[in-house]
């Protein structure tokens, strides 16, 4: 079975559509809307590893001229850490993938 991370927006949308959602998020997503805590998903707490990869992430995407918000890359970082897939509808996200192509994203409409 795939893992999959669902950013703050896939969870606001299942919460507003009443969907049921199988998986993670993040601490970052369950501050940004509490609401999502009623989802029953898995939530991930960041490591030392991806505050580490989270620099490491800027960096090149400042260098790039390219940079997105810090919970963003934090959660990219998370995500790539666990080799696992990000649902979101943050087209930024594909900044990310720009510099690490093993980022798995899937960016929906």
């Amino acid at each position: 079975m795939e893992k999959t991370i669902y950013d703050t927006n896939k969870l606001i949308d299942a919460y507003k559509n009443n969907e049921e959602l199988n998986g993670y998020t993040t601490i970052f997503s369950i501050i940004e809307f509490p609401k999502a805590l009623k989802l029953g998903l898995k939530i991930i707490y960041p490591s030392k590893e991806d505050y580490s990869l989270a620099i490491k992430l800027s960096n090149k995407l400042l260098k790039i001229g390219k940079p997105i918000p810090a919970v963003d890359i934090l959660v990219s970082a998370i995500a790539i850490n666990r080799k696992m897939k990000l649902i979101t509808k943050d087209n930024h996200f594909s900044n990310v993938k720009e510099i690490f192509n093993e980022f798995d994203v899937i960016i929906e409409g």
